[in-house]
Parts: C-alpha cells; structure tokens; sequence
C-alpha cells in the first residue's frame, strides 16, 4: 500500500487479537511483537503442539517473513494471541465468548480473528452468535466511549453445499470469510469446494467476503506433531488450504483498512461495521457477475480497491451517525463529476443482538437508498447480474447493504439511510461507504452546524456579558490542518481561536461577548477566515446570527442556569443566581419567581418554590446572590422543569426575565425481590428462584443483569428457554416490575444444611450514563432427604416357580442422615424370602441391597413396589415385573391296552413286559395347571426299535384335564430284555415339557419242528426215526430230552438225549422206536428240565403193523370189513389234527427289570402262539406230520429299584411307573426307610403288593 500512500500501511500500531490452537511465540516471524499470549482454557499451556493451526493463523496475519520470506499481510501489527487447543487431547475448547472477546478488548486488540467454529449447528443463530453480535455491538457504539471492533470468523470447510456455514460465523456483526484460490491454476478467481456456503437459516447472506484459503505458505511451529494435513513443508513454513487461512488474510486486511482510517484519514476509533463496510466496498466478484450470493457473498478482499479505486475515484465515509426510532433518515449528496465509472455506496451496521428463537435476527432495520441526478432511485440490495437494479423490495433480513451501479452519470447523487424499523432499545449507528469520482476521501470538509447556536441569556443588556456557543464540524474524511474560526459582531471581528477537527468529528466552541449597542446585533461565526485550509466545499463556512441587546436595567445571570438531576434519591434542587443593577445609577429593583413549568407538555406543577428574597436597592452595578429552591418527588419524569425568574427594574420599569431549568434525563433505580427474605436452595438440584425486577425510576427502562454464585456453584437467568449467567429485562414501565427466572445449582458435592452464603446479582441499567448496582441475595441450604433407589436387575420375562435375585444401589443424596425402613408391596404370587432388613446411610453415602424374591408357579405380571420410610418420609422405587405365564403339563398314566386287547390301570408294564411286534396303546391323563389356555403340540421321538403315533390333544384351560393316547408300535426284531425309550415333548404356548417311557421287551424258550423222517413201524421190530428242532425262540435252549409211548412202546432216544441249540439253529434228534403193540400209539417228546415239561412236549401219533404175515381181516366177515375201512378214513381226518402242537401258557419276563434313573418303564412279553388240542387215535394209516412249535417258559426275579439285586420273597410295585421294590426289610434292603419312588418320585405309601 505504500505505492498508493505516503504513509507505509504495514499494521503498525495495532493490535490483532488471534483465538487459536496455540501458539509458537519464538518461532522468529513474530520478533518482539507479542504483547500477550493468553491460556484461555486453564490447561496450563499455550504451546501449539498438534497440528500448528494457531500459528500458521497468526503469521498469515502479521508475520514478518524472519525465517525465509513469508511474511504475513500486516507485518508490523502486535499480536495478542488467545490459546483455546488443549494439549492434552488436541481438542479446541471454547471460553466463554464474552470474556474471550472482552478481554481482547481491553487488551487494546481492536481487529479480533477466529479460525475456528462449531461442528455442526449449520446456519443456526446460535447463543455464542449472540454473544459476538453483542460485543460488536457494544463497541461499535462510539456515543459511549466505544472504540470498534472488527470481529472476523472462518465460515468453515464443509461445502460446496448449501447451508454449511457454522456459528459463531453465523452472527450478524461478524466478517464471515469463505476461501478462494490462493496460488496455482485458477487463482484468484476460483472458490474452492471445501468453503462452506450460505445462507444462514434466516435468509441472510454469508459468507461476506472471500480471501486467499487454498494453499498458503505460512509458520510451522516447531513443536507440532501432528501436520500430516500439510500439503507442502520446509523447516519453518508449511502449507495449508482452509477458510481457517483465509480468515487471517482478511485480518490482515481488516487491520490495515484501520490504520488506514487512522492514520492516513486520521479518524479516531473506527467502528468495526466501518472496516467491514470499506472491505465489502472494494470486493470483487469472483467468476460470472453474479454478486451477492451465498458462494462468495459480495466477492473477494481487494485492499486496494478498498483505499485507492485503480479508475480514480475517491472514497468518502461516515461512522459517527446514528438513527435512533422509526422513520428517521439521514441524507448526503455527492456531486460525481466523471462518467462511465463505478459509484457504489455500501451501509453497514452492528445490529443488536437478536434472541436464539426468533425466525429473523435482525434488530433494527436500516435501508439504503440512492437516487441518480435523473431521480431514478436504486434500493441495497436489489440486484441482477452482479449490479444493482430497479423496480424490486428493501432488504428485511441483512444488516448490510450496497448500491453498486457500473456506469454513473454526471451530477448531484443523493444517499439516504433510513430507519425502516426501530425494534432496539437503543440509538443504531451505522457506517456508510461511498466509491465514486468527484469524492475524496482525503480533504476536510469544515461546516458549521445550523442548531449548535447557543446564548445564555436570550436577550442581553447592553454591557452585560453574554456566552455563545456555536459547534464545528468536519464532515470529511481526513484531519484538517490547524485553522481558525472567528467571531464576529455586525462585521466587526470579537475574538478568534484556533482548533483542528479529525475526519467525522465535532468540538463546540464558547465564546465571551459583551453587547455595545441597543438593537438587533449580527453575530458571526467565520472558519478559515483566510481560505488556508483546501476543503471539498468551501461555501459552508460561515453562520450568521441575529441577537436582540437591550438597554441598562437590571439582569440575571447564575453559572447554574440548568441543574442536571440524577440522583434517584434527591428531592430538592438549589440554584444561585445573581441579580445585577446593570446601570452605573442606584435603582429599586424586585425579583420574583413564577411556579415551575413542565416544558415537555406546558403543565404547570403544584411544586413548591422559593427563593431568599424579593425587594433590593441596588447601587451602581451592584449585585445581590440568591437561592432559589424547588422541592420535587424523587426520579421525576424525564423532561426539562423551568422556573421563570423576573427581575425588575423599579425605577425605570425595565423588566428581565431568566430561565432556570431543571434538565430530568433517565434517572434509573432498581428494586429486586424474591419470595424470601433467605432463599432456601435445595442441596441436591436446581433450585427455581424468580427475582422481581422493580424499575423506581423515572421512565421505563430496561436492565442487564450479570449473575455470579458463590464458589462451587452455578447460577443462571433463564430467558427464551437459554441459561445464561447475563440476562436483559424487559423494558420496564415506571413503578412495574419484571420478572426473572434464577435457577440456582448446587454443588457436586453435596453441602450441608443451614450453610448460609449468597448470590451477587449485578445490575447495570440500559441508560447513558450506566449505572451499576451490586446486590448480594442470601441463599440458605435446606435440609433435604432424598433417597436414590434404582437396580439394573431385569425385570422382565421373568420365569414363574423360580427365584429373582435383585440388586438395588440405594443411595442417599440429601445431606441429611436416614434410617430406612422397607416394606414391599408385589404381584400375586411373588414374596420375599430374603431382604436385609433396615439400612442406615449416611451424607452422600451408598449400598448395595439384595432382596430375593421367590416368584410361585402361579405368579402374575404386576407392579413391585418398595418403599423405604425415614419417619414421615418415605422414597419408593417402583417398577413392573413382567412374568411369562407358560403352561404347566402333567401326565397321569392312565391304562396299557395289549394287542389281545386286555386294559391294565394299576401298571404301565401291564403284565409285567411288553412284546415285541406288538402294537400296544397308551393312555394319560393329560393336565394344564397353569392359568393359561393351552392347545397341546405333542412330539414323540423314539428308539428305532419303536414307532409311536399320537393322538392331537384338544385345548385345554387352567386346571382342565384331557385323555392322551399314543399307540406304540414294536418292532418284531427288538432284542428280549432290552429297554428301548419312547420320550413325549410337549410345546405350544411357551411350553417346553417332556417325559421319557421305557419299555421292558420280554424274552421266551420256543421250539418248532419238522421233518419227521416216519410214523409207521412193525409191531416188535425197533426203527430208528429221526426229526428237526429249531430254536424258534427268543432264548439259547439245553434241556435233556425223553420220549414216551401212550401203548408202553419202547422209545429210546439216541445219544446223550441233550438238545443244545442256539436262537435260530436246527438240529436232528434220533429216536429208538419198539413197538410192542399193533395199532396207534401217541409218541411224545418231552424235556424234563423245561420249567414247565407238560408244555414243552412235543407229540406225534404212530401205527404199527402187526408182526404176522397174514392179515386176519381176510377171514372176518364183509360187514366188519366195511367198518374198518370207515374208522380208518375217519382216523386219517383226526389224525391231522394230532399233529398240532398244545396251546403253550402266557410267557414270563426271565430278565429282571433295569433300574431306569429318568422314569419307570415296563416291558410287556410277547405272547406265543396256541396249540391245537391233542386227539388220541388208534392204529390207521397216519398221515405225515406237520411242523410244529412248542414254546418253553422260564421266569426270573424282577431286580430291586434301591438294593439293585433280586428280589427274594414279596414284591410291592409302584403303580405310576412299575417300579418294583423288596416287599420284606433285609440286611441289604431296608424298604421300610424309602419315602418315594426313585424313578417317579410317587410317595412310597402309594405302593402296592404283587
């Protein structure tokens, strides 16, 4: 910039406040030009020990390039830095903004830039956007002492989409900055993708500006670990692309735009919407014309077009105006004398803060508005195509607008700012900035203004001293050199005093002026008497007044002619006047004073007023004092109060009046209340206070508040639903009050009853002059039981008939000691059966407390309860306990059908075994016992050996009961004495029940026989005859074998007569066959060792032929020979039924029954088949036998259930599951000792005997 001006524009002189990660002080850039480098987070550290984010920041701004060129935008500017990284987990933090701003501030920072921003929030007002905008604000309000500030925040890096920008660069006041380009292909007229866009979620425009964000080179502090975002690298410089780096470019710029201000237009504490408004006005539009948008906002920072337009044209300000209700305005013209060259006007203004929730955050709301030499008027902020144009609406949303027109026209331009809508409570400034030929920025403009004329005495006598006033004001840019303003009286110069004015500045001047002559007296007030100084105008610099001087009399003067009331408590108000024979003759003079007067609507007050005295002689210019007293409420209304005095000059009937005024301005007092007189706060949880705000002042006026707690504790206002340590009232009519909630926290650590300590409460009121009150409220900590019950035990899908062990963490958080007694309150069906009884805990003491409930099988769903009582106090846990309801299935056996289709109640095994390839039916009973209706899904599964099929049950309800039946196939190739298992699941509504059955398959001694090798013999002659036994049975078979002859035959058998076979084998038994008779004969084969022999024979019928050669039925008679041959055909019939075997016994189980651990299971014998009955026959011819089986039975002890041995002697069964047991007590077997069946658990007097 200093090609462009004298003075070089390096920063000097200011302070850059820089809010960062940390910061790296001796890295070299920064030299010695660190005033400050602040922990604003109490970690204890500033350093910049992450990714080096703060000082690559703080060098982008005003670096000096010490260790290789890189020299930041303000290079001269001081640094006070704020580090907000905490260095242990790298992680920013933000303080308070208030205070991060304030302290900034204070510091002499006066440009304020933040690289930093929310996650999240995009586009939200949000309460730290508050924050900022109320800070800007409040320094941009220079009528009271306010300096400006320019605040800047990063937009962020989360576009190219749409509504990315995050608070705090969400605030009104602010400068939010997008990126562009900075180096490469494409810079400077390429946006990056990453910088976040706009709008706001209110409609306004951000980001405001662009700067240079993509790829800059800048420090790298030494200490940084983690720069892996860098895209580039050296020993003390890296490069990095973010609005974060954009940001500090525009500061840079921003801080050079107020050196600028001040020290080249020498214009004193620029307002910060003054800087933002010269930034916007040199702003280009990046790409197509296509400004303002929600990319670029209103383009990207150019300084020079800011401070030196490159086509010549000058640039004109104002930040010391201000529009202070609705429907004020404010007009300037400029005369633009070149043509064909931009004029743009851009207004800016640091609005109020706005409130979180409201829809639209502007406050009070300013509109711009130009019209051309030609009367075509052009509003901020309508535009098309990058340039303003006609026929659209004002702008309700921004608080900044433009007017940029690319081709002016010759003549006289007019600018006014109107108040559109007042909805602040204070006067709004603002900033104007205006771009065009024929203004310069860089010449005074010296006027004086028109109503800044005072005299103090209206009509002054000849020879009385008279005090003017009159008030000069530069209204250009620039400081004026010294110049003198003279005083002039019908031409003839009074006095003259010299003075310089900066740009925007005014100074009132008093002058000292004794009348000489009677009449009408022009006064004048002349600047640059000389035309020494070269203004832009020079036709403003002279004010022309008329003053009527009167002739000798008496006079008035007082140097207290108007009293300023401000004190809330002041009843009385005094002034001393002087009453003056202005003759050189002695006169009679009287003075009197009139009842004062209201000026603000004429009304005269029924005050009391006096004065000292009322009747003088008076010498020669002698003078009397006097006092003169009104005595007034206290805080009247706000207004001016006169009391007329009237002096008169008796002697010569002059009569003069003085105006004594009473000046009333805001006279604010505030009175605040609450409930108590002590607050009682709880120990253990906010405590809810309304304060009441009364306003004893003299006008309605409104309050900020600024709570602080006690150490330890927290405390808040609540407004609009936000917490905050400040708060605002209303604005309060006089005599009313407002009302304010105060939530008070307590500590973490829970304090005792009775402690007393309180809340200061600092009120300051929104008036000029503030005033400050400090009050203190005291709080007083109650005493307070409170008992924390909770459990993490589940309660739900509780199952019935069990137990519930439930952990609860009783914990008192009150500060006061309890003894808690329980007692419980739970479903039906659910009890206690272990709890710990009373429990005792102290001041922030905990236990943990067991209570096992025993939930019964017809437990119900239902709410638990548990209250702990501490005398009249009592704390209760309550929750439901979900218990699952299932069915409950029982089965009571019922009946055995055999395939013979014999029933047998008393015993599932029947008659004792259970035969193979039998299809044999069971019957239960089957029942529900739970309060549940039931449709019963029955699955049998079982051992190969068997095949079972189930009947489909009905549903059945609570206690109702139905018939079971399963029919059980066994297959014919089971082995005896085996135990297969059948098992019968039962589901369906949450059922999960099963029985297991095992059957007792029997075993048995058969034979069959076959091929019988003869059945005829001669009578005395022995033949041997032989035939085929098979063991057809189910066991091996060795019995000794015997034959036998119904006719005494003689039957031999051969060999040892042992038949020895096993299941399955065949063997051949020889007989000796000697018939000792002719005729039939039944032969028997019997075994002798067979249990039962008379069952195991085996019979065939033989003839035998007389030994004689010569038939004796030659010589009987026809007639006997025709019945003989009738009996012979009638044996030949009977003698195929001889050969069927007899009809066997039912078989007996020779296994004893197992001992089953899971259920009794019975076995049933298969049953072997009949024989035919025998029919004796005589000697006929036989016919050949048939093949038959003759089954042997053998029966074995059944084994005892407890001793596992046989039983000797009596047996007694279980009737449920067919158990056996010894019936007699023995050494080794004491029945008399078992209380149940050990397979079924039925008690053991339910045994019977077999």
């Amino acid at each position: 910039m200093a090609t462009y001006f004298t003075t070089d524009l390096d920063g000097s002189g200011q302070i850059v406040a820089v809010a960062d990660s940390g910061l790296d002080e001796d890295h070299g850039d920064f030299g010695t030009r660190v005033v400050a480098n602040n922990d604003v987070i109490n970690d204890g550290s500033t350093a910049d020990r992450w990714s080096g984010h703060g000082t690559h920041v703080s060098c982008t701004v005003l670096g000096d390039g010490y260790r290789g060129g890189y020299a930041g935008v303000a290079p001269e500017a001081q640094l006070y830095f704020q580090a907000m990284e905490n260095d242990n987990t790298g992680n920013f933090q933000s303080p308070s903004l208030n205070s991060l701003i304030n302290s900034a501030y204070s510091a002499g920072a006066r440009t304020h830039t933040n690289s930093w921003g929310n996650n999240g929030g995009f586009g939200e007002y949000s309460s730290e956007s508050r924050d900022v905008d109320d800070r800007a604000s409040n320094y941009d309000r220079y009528y009271s002492g306010g300096e400006g500030l320019t605040i800047l925040f990063a937009a962020g890096n989360d576009g190219p989409d749409s509504d990315t920008v995050s608070p705090p660069a969400t605030a009104k006041n602010v400068i939010t900055v997008g990126m562009h380009q900075n180096r490469y292909q494409g810079a400077p007229d390429y946006i990056m993708q990453g910088s976040s866009r706009g709008p706001v979620d209110d409609g306004r425009i951000k980001p405001d500006v662009l700067a240079p964000g993509g790829y800059v080179w800048s420090c790298r502090a030494q200490e940084a670990a983690d720069t892996g975002g860098a895209s580039g690298s050296s020993t003390w410089y890296l490069e990095y692309t973010g609005t974060s780096m954009a940001t500090p470019n525009a500061a840079g710029a921003s801080a050079m735009i107020r050196e600028y201000l001040e020290e080249i237009a020498l214009r004193e504490s620029p307002q910060g919407a003054l800087v933002k408004a010269l930034l916007i006005l040199g702003a280009e539009d990046v790409g197509s014309r296509d400004i303002p948008n929600s990319d670029e906002g209103w383009g990207r920072v150019n300084l020079r077009n800011s401070l030196a337009p490159p086509d010549g044209q000058g640039v004109w300000v104002d930040d010391r105006s201000l529009l202070s209700a609705t429907g004020n305005s404010k007009s300037y013209t400029f005369d633009i004398d070149q043509s064909g060259d931009q004029f743009k006007a851009v207004l800016a203004w640091s609005d109020e803060a706005a409130s979180t929730w409201s829809s639209t955050q502007l406050v009070n709301n300013l509109n711009l508005e130009v019209t051309d030499p030609n009367g075509l008027t052009y509003l901020g902020n309508d535009f098309a195509n990058g340039r303003s144009t006609t026929g659209g609406n004002t702008d309700t949303l921004n608080n900044v607008e433009v007017v940029l027109i690319d081709s002016a026209i010759i003549g006289t331009w007019t600018v006014e700012v109107i108040n559109a809508n007042h909805g602040g409570s204070r006067g709004q400034p603002y900033s104007l900035a205006i771009m065009g030929h024929g203004i310069n920025d860089l010449k005074p403009d010296l006027v004086t203004v028109d109503d800044g004329f005072l005299i103090d005495i209206a009509i002054p006598s000849v020879g009385q001293e008279t005090e003017l006033e009159c008030v000069i004001e530069n209204t250009g840019n620039i400081r004026s050199n010294p110049f003198d303003v003279t005083l002039e009286v019908d031409g003839v110069e009074i006095s003259s005093q010299s003075m310089e004015l900066g740009g925007g500045s005014q100074r009132t001047l008093v002058w000292s002026w004794t009348p000489q002559t009677a009449g009408a007296n022009t006064v004048s007030f002349i600047i640059d008497k000389d035309d020494n100084i070269v203004e832009t105008l020079e036709t403003n610099n002279r004010q022309d007044i008329i003053v009527n001087v009167s002739e000798p009399g008496v006079a008035i003067t007082s140097t207290q002619q108007i009293q300023q009331l401000q004190n809330s408590e002041q009843t009385s108000t005094t002034w001393q006047i002087n009453l003056q024979n202005t003759g050189l003759l002695s006169t009679n003079a009287s003075i009197v004073e009139s009842p004062i007067t209201f000026l603000e609507d004429g009304s005269e007050l029924n005050w009391y007023v006096g004065m000292s005295g009322s009747q003088y002689e008076l010498q020669g210019s002698e003078s009397v004092e006097l006092t003169v007293t009104v005595v007034h409420p206290k805080s009247p209304t706000p207004g001016t109060y006169r009391i007329v005095v009237i002096a008169t000059d008796l002697d010569n009937s002059i009569t003069t009046s003085f105006d004594l005024d009473m000046v009333v301005g805001e006279i604010p007092n505030i009175g605040i209340e609450s409930d108590y007189d002590v607050i009682p706060v709880s120990p253990i949880e906010a405590t809810s206070v309304p304060l009441y705000l009364f306003n004893y002042g003299n006008t309605e006026i409104a309050y900020d508040l600024q709570v602080q707690p006690p150490n330890g504790w927290d405390a808040y206002f609540v407004q609009d639903f936000t917490e905050s340590q400040f708060a605002t009232s209303s604005t309060i009519p006089v005599g009313m009050s407002d009302t304010i909630e105060m939530l008070i926290q307590p500590p973490s650590i829970v304090p005792n009853s009775g402690l007393q300590t309180s809340v200061t409460i600092s009120v300051n009121s929104v008036t000029d002059p503030v005033v400050n009150w400090i009050i203190e409220l005291p709080i007083e900590v109650e005493a307070v039981k409170s008992v924390e019950i909770r459990t993490d035990t589940s309660l739900v899908n509780l199952l019935p008939n069990s137990d519930l062990v439930t952990v609860f963490n009783i914990e008192n958080k009150g500060n006061v000691a309890v003894k808690l007694l329980p007692t419980f309150t739970l479903p039906q069906g659910v009890q206690i059966i272990s709890s710990p009884g009373a429990v005792e805990l102290g001041i922030g003491q905990s236990e943990l407390y067991l209570v096992t409930f025993q939930l019964s099988k017809n437990a119900k769903s239902g709410q638990a309860t548990l209250h702990f009582d501490n005398g009249s106090d009592r704390f209760t846990w309550s929750e439901n306990f979900d218990i699952q309801i299932f069915p409950q299935p029982s089965l009571q056996f019922k009946k055995v059908v055999f395939p013979d289709d014999k029933e047998y109640t008393a015993s599932f095994y029947g008659s004792g075994s259970h035969p193979a390839g039998a299809e044999i039916q069971f019957v239960w009973q089957l029942t529900n016992d739970a309060d549940i209706a039931w449709q019963p899904v029955v699955t049998p599964v079982s051992d190969p050996q068997l095949s079972i099929t189930c009947d489909t049950p009905i549903m059945i309800g609570y206690q109702e009961s139905t018939d079971l039946s399963c029919t059980v196939f066994t297959s014919s190739q089971a082995v005896p004495f085996s135990e297969p298992n059948f098992i019968l699941k039962f589901s369906g509504s949450g059922a999960d029940y099963s029985e297991t059955f095992s059957l007792y398959i029997g075993g048995y001694e058969a034979v069959s026989w076959s091929g019988l090798s003869s059945n005829t013999f001669v009578e005395g002659e022995a033949k041997e005859i032989q035939v085929l036994a098979t063991n057809s049975g189910t066991l091996p078979f060795n019995h000794v074998i015997s034959g036998s002859s119904n006719q005494g035959w003689k039957i031999e058998v051969v060999g040892d007569g042992i038949v020895d076979l096993a299941v399955g084998e065949s063997n051949t038994i020889k007989l000796l066959v000697t018939p000792t008779s002719d005729g039939l004969s039944d032969i028997s084969l019997t075994f002798n060792t067979a249990e039962n022999a008379d069952t195991a024979t085996y019979l065939f019928t033989a003839n035998a032929e007389k030994q004689s050669s010569e038939s004796a039925a030659f010589g009987l008679p026809a007639t006997q020979i025709g019945l003989i041959a009738i009996l012979i055909i009638a044996l030949i019939g009977a003698g195929i039924l001889i050969l069927k075997p007899k009809s066997p016994k039912q078989h007996i189980p020779i296994m004893p029954l197992p001992v089953n651990t899971l259920t009794n299971q019975q076995i049933i014998p298969r049953q072997s088949p009949m024989m035919a009955s025998q029919v004796p026959a005589k000697a006929l011819s036989i016919p050949p036998p048939q093949e038959t089986i003759t089954p042997v039975q053998q029966k074995q002890a059944p084994i005892c259930w407890q001793c596992r041995s046989p039983i000797v002697g009596k047996v007694v069964g279980c009737p449920k599951c067919g158990a056996r047991y010894c019936g007699d007590d023995s050494e080794s077997c004491e029945i008399s000792t078992l209380e149940e069946c050990l397979s079924c658990q039925s008690p053991a007097s339910t045994f019977i005997s077999e």
